[in-house]
C-alpha cells in the first residue's frame, strides 16, 4: 500500500479509501414515546367510580346521638382494576388497588377505614366492625334537618411498561365520592310516676 495524500501535505492515510456495501442502518425515532406519559393516560381511564354507601341503621332511618352507626361499602367493589394506553409498539398499564375509605360525616368530622368495612347482619348479634361512627349532636339545625355524609375510596396506583423501559408508582389517588343525606336524632326519655 502506498500513502494517499488528501487535503494537503500534512494529512496522510496509510490505506486507500474503500466502500462498504450491504450495511443496515438503525432508525432512530424522531419523537420516541415516553411510557410514563402513557401511564398517566392509562390512569385517567381507570374506572374509579363512586362506592355504594351502606349503613346500619340504614340511611332511610334516623340515626341516634351517642349510638354507633356501622359504615361499609359493597365488598364486591373492593378489588384492583387496570387500564392500558398504547402508542405504536409502546404501552403502559396502570393498576389501582383500594387501600382505604375516607368518610366525611357531615358534622365536621372525618374517619378513615382501612378496608370496605363489615356488612351488618341482624342474624349475628355478636358481630363487630372496624368502621363505625357515633354522632354527638343531632342534625336538627342542618339544612333539611340532615347531615350529608360522603365516602371516597383511595387507591394505590402502580404502572408497568411494555416495548420500552419503565414502571413504578403513581402514588395514591382518590376515586369519585358517594353522598347520602342522613338524619340524626336525639332519643328522649320521659319519666312518669309509677302507675301512670
Amino acid at each position: 500500500m502506498f500513502p494517499v495524500n488528501c487535503g494537503g501535505p500534512s494529512i496522510t492515510f496509510p490505506d486507500a479509501p474503500f466502500w462498504v456495501t450491504n450495511t443496515q442502518t438503525t432508525a432512530v425515532a424522531a419523537n420516541p414515546v415516553n411510557p410514563a406519559v402513557l401511564a398517566q393516560q392509562a390512569l385517567s381511564k381507570l374506572p374509579l367510580a363512586a362506592p355504594s354507601i351502606e349503613m346500619a341503621p340504614p340511611p332511610s332511618t334516623d340515626q341516634l346521638v351517642n349510638v354507633s352507626t356501622w359504615l361499609w361499602i359493597n365488598p364486591a367493589a373492593w378489588q384492583s382494576r387496570s387500564a392500558t394506553a398504547a402508542a405504536g409498539p409502546v404501552s403502559a398499564t396502570a393498576t389501582a388497588t383500594p387501600v382505604e375509605v375516607v368518610w366525611n360525616m357531615g358534622d365536621g368530622n372525618q374517619i378513615t377505614c382501612a378496608g370496605p368495612g363489615t356488612p351488618y347482619s341482624s342474624s349475628d348479634p355478636n358481630a363487630s366492625t372496624n368502621c363505625s361512627y357515633t354522632w354527638t349532636q343531632s342534625s336538627a339545625g342542618q339544612p333539611n334537618g340532615a347531615f350529608t355524609i360522603s365516602a371516597t375510596v383511595h387507591w394505590q396506583v402502580a404502572w408497568t411498561a411494555s416495548g420500552a423501559p419503565g414502571g413504578g408508582s403513581l402514588g395514591q389517588v382518590a376515586g369519585a365520592a358517594a353522598q347520602v343525606a342522613v338524619r340524626v336524632a336525639e332519643s328522649q326519655a320521659v319519666n312518669t310516676a309509677a302507675g301512670q
